[in-house]
């Protein structure tokens, strides 16, 4: 007879240790504030990047918004980011509205310094043209030293991983991509730029 009246006696203490322990789980999770969201990166306009030579050499990377199946001419342009060293960044895609060349190079390159004079002149007597050098995984006193030879006072994007290389398919270099101002692919070359070519391929996303 004594076995059912304990038993009865645990239930209301079992009930009583759930309830305790349910309201430390509800007082810990209302003390525990939830996780702030990443802060977005701050935006940077092409006009705005730093005066002189390599135009602040913004560090490139992979950027969403691409198309997904691949690269080539008449489709849009791969995303990609470029990041100053404080922080603030723009994309590819930020550019839509204007043409714009990228071409992509080494300090190591024959050929790239061959075509880097005109590419160089380009830059600087084409209304609204946005020249992007791209340097592939190279040192930045390498490519200082570079842009100071050829006054190469347009952006110098640092792609030091490669991943703007690998998605844009580079093979060789040069290799130069030239897009609309709606950001479609209009014309690829790659090798040594001369005059004439360049002025041809220009006009095609002028």
């Amino acid at each position: 007879m004594k076995q059912p009246n304990k038993r009865r006696a645990a239930a209301p203490a079992r009930l009583t240790t759930i309830v305790v322990l349910a309201a430390v789980l509800m007082l810990a999770a209302c003390g525990r504030s939830p996780a702030a969201p990443p802060a977005p990166t701050p935006s940077v306009r092409i006009d705005e990047l730093p005066d002189g030579l390599g135009r602040g050499y913004p560090l490139g990377a992979v950027a969403g918004g691409g198309d997904e199946t691949g690269i080539a001419v008449g489709k849009r342009a791969p995303n990609f980011q470029l990041t100053l060293d404080d922080g603030r960044a723009l994309t590819l895609h930020d550019l839509q509205g204007r043409p714009v060349l990228i071409n992509f190079w080494a300090t190591w390159c024959g050929p790239c310094r061959l075509e880097m004079p005109e590419i160089v002149r380009a830059a600087s007597t084409t209304p609204n043209l946005v020249v992007l050098a791209v340097n592939v995984q190279e040192q930045r006193p390498q490519i200082e030293a570079f842009a100071k030879d050829f006054a190469m006072e347009m952006p110098i994007v640092r792609d030091e991983t490669g991943d703007v290389q690998n998605l844009y398919q580079i093979r060789g270099m040069p290799t130069t991509y030239f897009i609309d101002g709606d950001g479609i692919v209009r014309a690829v070359w790659a090798g040594v730029l001369t005059p004439d070519r360049l002025a041809k391929l220009l006009d095609e996303i002028m």
